[in-house]
């Protein structure tokens, strides 16, 4: 399910993170608490076995979900990690694609789940997660010189 049309912009990124630029990450849609985020494989984000690492698996299931988050609140605010849990059910292989969606809504906290396929359409892992819903004012404070 890509959620962009031809007609319609490109999806943007909800918040700069260097991660998701470093590892590769590219956003195919976002909107009303639905993300999909894609990557492509390289060496370097594999196993030993060659598939993608489940640590790269983690890190695109955050990004999807926390931008499925990120969706419904304003720019100014901050999204920050609470739990999450992931079961790998298969291993992820070649391009990936993980989509998120907000399960439920809350003033301070959000839920969310996620699922990650492989470019061979096996579902590789299913995720779950909480996210904090934090005021500009947290990322304004500065550190004590």
């Amino acid at each position: 399910m890509i959620m962009t049309a031809k007609t319609s912009p490109a999806p943007q990124w909800r918040s700069s993170v260097p991660l998701y630029k470093h590892l590769g990450f590219h956003l195919d849609g976002l909107e009303d608490g639905r993300s999909q985020v894609r990557l492509s494989f390289q060496p370097h984000l594999g196993n030993s076995r060659g598939e993608v690492h489940g640590g790269t698996v983690a890190a695109i299931i955050d990004a999807a979900m926390s931008q499925a988050v990120r969706s419904l609140v304003d720019m100014e605010m901050g999204v920050a990690t609470m739990t999450m849990t992931l079961n790998y059910l298969a291993p992820a292989k070649g391009e990936i694609t993980c989509k998120g969606s907000v399960i439920k809504r809350g003033r301070s906290v959000m839920f969310t789940e996620a699922e990650v396929y492989g470019e061979d359409g096996v579902l590789a892992c299913r995720a779950s997660a909480n996210y904090r819903i934090l005021p500009k004012t947290v990322y304004d404070k500065k550190s004590p010189t």
